[in-house]
């Protein structure tokens, strides 16, 4: 589906929906021409004082985030071999926000810490937002935002997640094997938010096309020609210490899985993929629970390459220290099935956390004896 054609749609509904306020049969051109001052912000003659306002009001934030953590593997597997412990820094990211009108802003993330260069380059989107817009007839879209550039796809609960925001210092397997391409994010065009239903209820939407399913990789540079189409649909219940929240998924696309020399890629596979993928979340004062399950068919020349499957669920218990206890288990197909322990200092959104896991991998079986156990101690500092 053309991206363009997209984004004009949501324009000029927003321009109708102004339109219908005053006369629900005619759209006339002064209107359309003021909806569009608005959106863009055209310029007026104004206070030199209100000049300043505005442009301190415009410039950008930067915030970042810092993760340090221990890693200490165990030998448990009885094959008197284990991996070195020491320390490691897991990401190093900044992050600039910043307003260019009051419906327009951009969001841009950079990682030095990236492995490889083309990951130093995290989000980079423009974010068209309609909340300032007074809408009546269709006042549903000040809920709504659309985002153009290189983002996170929508699926499923945990691939959403900022990692710095989640209980756990690595994602489950699912996220990898099943709830989206070769990384979570691409470029391409979503639109994100949710629709008012009573006081408490919401239903949920989360939409995203992209390139393909690979991120800072465009055009016919992409390994094929193939866009991916990504969305969550759900239902919520939002209150001040309580919320829930269900949804399903769907993926759309091709993807590549590498093969066993990852710098040729004669011996890649390109596979045709749908993926779905069920979950909920419960937020409580007292509690973190959080579940989902992903499958899907991977093809390929119309032969069947494989059927991801997987599920994790995760408990947390809040304490008004803001410490407490945590366990997830999360199994992949038949070859991972892993128990995660640990504890934790600080809340999804707060400054400075501590996250303590121990992750029972004996069942992960790509090798008869299973994995060593390993243990994670990491700190983090937001900015």
């Amino acid at each position: 589906m053309n991206k363009t054609i997209i984004f004009l749609f949501f324009l000029v509904a927003a321009q109708i929906c102004i339109a219908q306020e005053n006369n629900p049969t005619v759209t006339s051109p002064q209107k359309t021409k003021k909806f569009i001052s608005k959106i863009f912000d055209a310029p007026q003659v104004q206070d030199p004082a209100d000049s300043t306002q505005k442009k301190k009001k415009y410039i950008p934030k930067i915030s970042g985030v810092i993760q340090v953590h221990y890693l200490n593997e165990f030998n448990t597997n009885g094959d008197t071999i284990r991996d070195p412990d020491g320390f490691r820094i897991l990401r190093a990211r900044l992050t600039a926000k910043g307003n260019i009108t009051k419906f327009i802003s951009y969001e841009l993330m950079i990682d030095p810490r990236a492995p490889e260069p083309r990951g130093i380059l995290r989000d980079a989107f423009i974010e068209f937002r309609f909340d300032k817009i007074q809408l009546k007839k269709c006042g549903f879209l000040k809920y709504e935002k659309i985002l153009v550039g290189q983002q996170k796809t929508q699926f499923g609960w945990e691939n959403r997640q900022s990692i710095t925001e989640l209980y756990t210092v690595n994602r489950a397997e699912i996220s990898d094997g099943a709830s989206r391409g070769e990384n979570l994010r691409d470029i391409g065009i979503g639109l994100l938010g949710h629709i008012p239903i009573k006081k408490y209820f919401r239903f949920e939407n989360a939409l995203t096309f992209t390139n393909g399913t690979r991120f800072n990789v465009a055009g016919p540079f992409d390994f094929n020609s193939k866009k991916a189409f990504w969305c969550r649909l759900g239902f919520g219940y939002v209150k001040k210490d309580f919320t829930v929240s269900l949804g399903g998924s769907l993926g759309i696309g091709g993807l590549r899985y590498i093969g066993d020399d990852v710098v040729d890629p004669a011996d890649d596979v390109y596979a045709d993929f749908k993926h779905f993928c069920a979950d909920i979340q419960v937020d409580h004062k007292y509690f973190f629970l959080a579940g989902e399950f992903a499958m899907g068919t991977d093809m390929t020349n119309d032969t069947l390459y494989g059927e991801p499957m997987g599920y994790q669920a995760l408990l947390a218990v809040k304490t008004k220290w803001k410490v407490g206890p945590l366990v997830r288990y999360d199994a992949f197909e038949d070859e991972w099935k892993v128990w995660t322990l640990g504890a934790y200092y600080g809340f999804p959104k707060d400054r400075f956390r501590i996250l303590v896991n121990y992750i029972f991998r004996g069942n992960v079986k790509d090798i008869p004896e299973g994995h060593d156990d390993r243990l994670y101690i990491q700190m983090q500092v937001t900015f």
